[in-house]
């Protein structure tokens, strides 16, 4: 009997070998992804070859061969594509091959590969996979909802595992899984919040896949995402492992439970922390709430958000409430002030103010911070169009110098090179604000950048949050910055706050360094406050 405690885990979205376009931090060896298997407690891993899909399908697949020698617990996907032009072979001929090679899964790459995928081009090749009883995998980026449509109505035993959506695609998404049951998706990047179990409510478990889109995203992300999942014990064992089992015919044998630390023990069995955790970015939707900016927000009122805060151990938020940022930054501070007086012990308030409709900026912040006790300060470029260096911030930006306040300064709509600008304005003019360089963590050459202006100016930090997940990220921080200088935070519930609480709990990184980002560099920043 499988240990619930213990979940298997079989990761349907990995890339072995070379591929082009590689920063020069990112791993991508074999070895160091199977390391990565054993650290976060990972049976086996569907893999494909990069240079199949950058460069020849043909060639890829015949490296992943020498690839999937080095462990039993890698499974081969061949990167196929239509033969019309003599560079692929026939369809039966590619199953032949794939059987022969003891491939159990074929991946399509329509854009790359300069196809349509119309039942005239690949129609042929597609019946071969059907027929062989193979799954077919997709990314996204690779199709249109109306192309992937057209293959599941034609193809109805073939099943679809599609990849590599974004959170805010749930409305694409979700009528053709209602249509078609012969699709499945992962959650590699589909990370809206509660998106497993809206997923699980809706279809069941047998269609939903675990994957995480190594070495690029973080494993320990994608698996907190499933251990987390508040959905019955039987559902976690078919996502994390069982429903690619059935559909490659594999058994994989079971792993040990990652136990590198409190932290990593407590995330793999799906228990809340039991360090001090501090959400420095999250956002909120209004009481009743259910869409902004044109995205579902379902379940993201402060009471359900508070419930599953509570359910994974983060102790306290500080918010920025959707409306705020997205147009009525007057409306986004009530609702603040309302989460507030609602759950004083674990919310606290970010002002947000929008001067293209606030005349007195100045009056405006002082009203919080004075009458209403708000602690940090979000203006948003995004929606303004105001740089953060501009003059009618000036009263405010030194308002929150004096009070020694912090700012959460996201880079949206901005230039790489203007925003790094305006951060080291603001760095050198207020130094007793705490400055938040938000999403820092989201690329490799990201964060070269931001880590350089963190290293310079003491009041600088780096926000970790984003979709991307990037894996060895932290470490790569933890080394050139210091542990000091990072933050933890989730920007829920735009994505979902387990997959960001993953990416961190399993860093390869020491405990303390994991207390010190979860909450207590944030802790240390709240005690500097001093008032109005």
């Amino acid at each position: 009997m499988h240990d619930i405690k213990n979940l298997q885990f079989f990761d349907s979205n990995v890339c072995v070998g070379k591929v082009g376009q590689k920063h020069v931090l990112q791993r991508w060896k074999t070895e160091d992804i199977l390391a990565e298997m054993d650290r976060c407690g990972v049976a086996g891993a569907l893999v494909y070859h990069g240079l199949a899909k950058v460069y020849s399908p043909q060639y890829g697949n015949r490296l992943l061969e020498e690839e999937l020698k080095k462990s039993k617990r890698l499974a081969g996907c061949w990167i196929v594509m239509p033969h019309h032009m003599g560079d692929f072979p026939e369809p039966l001929e590619v199953v032949k091959q794939m059987k022969e090679k003891g491939i159990v899964a074929a991946r399509i790459l329509p854009k790359t590969n300069r196809y349509n995928p119309d039942e005239r081009t690949i129609g042929q090749l597609l019946s071969a996979i059907e027929n062989a009883g193979f799954p077919l995998i997709v990314d996204a980026s690779e199709i249109e909802f109306g192309q992937l449509s057209d293959i599941l109505a034609r193809h109805p035993a073939l099943t679809v595992v599609l990849q590599g959506l974004s959170w805010g695609m749930e409305r694409k998404l979700l009528p053709v899984m209602d249509e078609f049951i012969n699709l499945c998706t992962d959650f590699s990047t589909l990370q809206s919040n509660e998106m497993v179990e809206i997923a699980y409510e809706r279809y069941g478990a047998d269609r939903l896949i675990f994957g995480s889109g190594m070495p690029y995203r973080s494993l320990g992300a994608a698996r907190a995402f499933i251990d987390y999942a508040r959905i019955p014990d039987e559902a976690k064992i078919l996502i994390a492992g069982g429903n690619l089992m059935r559909l490659t015919g594999l058994e994989l044998p079971e792993q040990k439970l990652p136990d590198q630390d409190e932290v990593t023990l407590q995330a793999a069995q799906g228990l809340p922390l039991t360090i001090p955790v501090y959400d420095s970015h999250t956002h909120l939707i209004e009481e009743n709430g259910r869409t902004g900016g044109g995205r579902a927000f379902l379940r993201g009122d402060i009471d359900h958000m508070i419930n599953a805060y509570r359910a994974i151990g983060i102790n306290k938020m500080s918010i920025a409430p959707w409306v705020g940022i997205e147009g009525d930054s007057e409306a986004g501070n009530e609702v603040a002030q309302r989460a507030i007086r609602k759950y004083p012990d674990e919310v606290v308030g970010y002002v947000t103010i929008d001067p293209n409709y606030i005349t007195d900026v100045e009056g405006e912040a002082r009203k919080w911070y004075s009458e209403k006790g708000f602690r940090g300060m979000k203006p948003y470029y995004w929606t303004s169009r105001t740089r953060y260096t501009d003059e009618v911030y000036r009263p405010w930006f030194k308002m929150a110098n004096r009070m020694r306040l912090y700012a959460l300064l996201d880079p949206g709509a901005y230039s790489d090179a203007q925003y790094l600008e305006d951060i080291e304005t603001l760095a050198s003019l207020y130094p007793d604000i705490s400055l938040f360089m938000d999403h820092a963590g989201r690329s490799f050459e990201v964060a070269v950048e931001y880590g350089r202006l963190a290293k310079k100016y003491p009041n600088i930090y780096l926000q970790l949050t984003f979709t991307t997940v990037t894996w060895g990220v932290i470490e790569y921080f933890v080394k050139e910055v210091g542990v000091e200088k990072i933050l933890f935070g989730t920007d829920s519930p735009m994505r979902d706050p387990r997959p960001q609480l993953g990416w961190l709990a399993y860093a390869n990184i020491s405990y303390e360094d994991k207390k010190a980002i979860f909450g207590g560099n944030m802790i240390k920043i709240m005690e500097r406050y001093c008032g109005i």
